[in-house]
């Protein structure tokens, strides 16, 4: 799951091998719905079976084929075979559901090795954080040109354009920087200037245990400065603290949400502290590249705030991806409109 910028203020099979009550798609992988996303895991450890046979029969290949033919038929049957096992492997690690398993000792050489947008995914696309972090050495860059937060009982309407540089410091802890960027406010004082930059570390504390039905959780800790910021946007220096959850849900369906202490500058100047919960239910729709989610946030800060909304995560390629979201406000004092569309590149 991913967060974006508030204001202001996720019976086996009879036989699996048998074909009874399976079928399989379009590429000839075998599917069923009684094992659901298991399948995919026994899919990939039949192809690790294949490939420790394969490397062991190909000491004494040249004596067992008799024939030059034998010879060319057999390299057609291995082509073929690694292309199915390539194509495997990418749905195997393809995805959003597959971020703690991208951590086991099996994969995780893969994992650090390849930039993928969609493992962890872009924080800026929804309300609450993903706990998950980058791999050691990886980086996203996360913009969103087009932010708005609507009017709201006091407060004028306000464009941005939000940013979030984030990058693996180690495996299990991200080094991130965030602002809102160029920024100007709606209405009769119309003001037009940049927003204050801020840091930000976010650690996973532990993956999702599924079998004990205990979600993934990260811990952040970030500070809003002044730097850069024109006096418009300027707030005060103000830290924030953010435990992140991510939990795999029946269907297919991923919950995230995420409980926060943030310091804000009151209306005489002082400095208060106010709660915030968030959440955000997500499902791939079409297949593992294209994901649409619903999500919301609570904040009581002398006032309260609550919005419900939702947008969608569309992966182009394992470096580029789009997502969008519009929220509603459901009280007075809520911005009556919330929305960002954007992208994410990864390095």
């Amino acid at each position: 799951m991913s967060g974006c910028t508030l204001p202001n203020t996720a019976k086996p099979a009879a036989n699996a091998y048998s074909g009874e009550n399976s079928n399989t798609d379009s590429n000839g992988i075998y599917e069923s719905p009684a094992l659901g996303a298991y399948v995919t895991f026994r899919t990939y450890g039949r192809l690790l079976a294949r490939t420790n046979w394969n490397a062991a029969r190909n000491q004494n290949r040249d004596t067992q084929l008799s024939s030059p033919s034998d010879l060319r038929e057999s390299k057609e049957f291995d082509k073929y075979g690694l292309e199915l096992s390539e194509f495997e492997l990418e749905e195997f690690f393809k995805g959003r559901f597959n971020r703690s398993r991208a951590r086991l000792p099996e994969n995780i050489e893969r994992w650090q090795t390849r930039p993928d947008v969609a493992n962890p995914g872009a924080d800026s696309a929804n309300f609450p954080n993903s706990p998950f972090t980058l791999p050691q050495g990886r980086a996203y860059i996360e913009l969103s040109p087009f932010t708005y937060s609507g009017q709201a009982l006091g407060t004028a309407g306000q464009y941005g354009t939000e940013f979030l540089l984030r990058y693996g410091l180690t495996d299990n802890m991200e080094l991130r920087v965030f602002g809102n960027g160029l920024s100007w406010t709606e209405g009769s004082n119309t003001t037009t200037g940049f927003s204050p930059i801020g840091f930000d570390t976010k650690i996973l504390l532990w993956p999702e245990q599924q079998d004990y039905y205990l979600p993934a959780v990260g811990f952040e800790a970030s500070i809003q400065t002044e730097w850069l910021g024109s006096s418009a946007f300027n707030s005060g220096t103000q830290p924030s603290f953010t435990l992140n959850f991510d939990q795999s849900l029946p269907f297919d369906i991923d919950l995230g949400y995420s409980f926060s202490a943030t310091r804000f500058q009151g209306s005489a100047d002082n400095n208060l502290w106010t709660f915030n919960f968030q959440w955000a239910l997500q499902r791939d729709l079409f297949n593992k590249d294209f994901a649409v989610f619903v999500h919301g946030f609570y904040q009581p800060i002398t006032v309260v705030q609550n919005a419900v909304g939702g947008g969608f995560v569309w992966t182009l390629n394992s470096r580029f991806g789009l997502y969008g979201q519009i929220s509603a406000g459901t009280t007075k004092s809520t911005p009556s409109l919330i929305s960002n569309v954007g992208f994410a590149i990864a390095f």
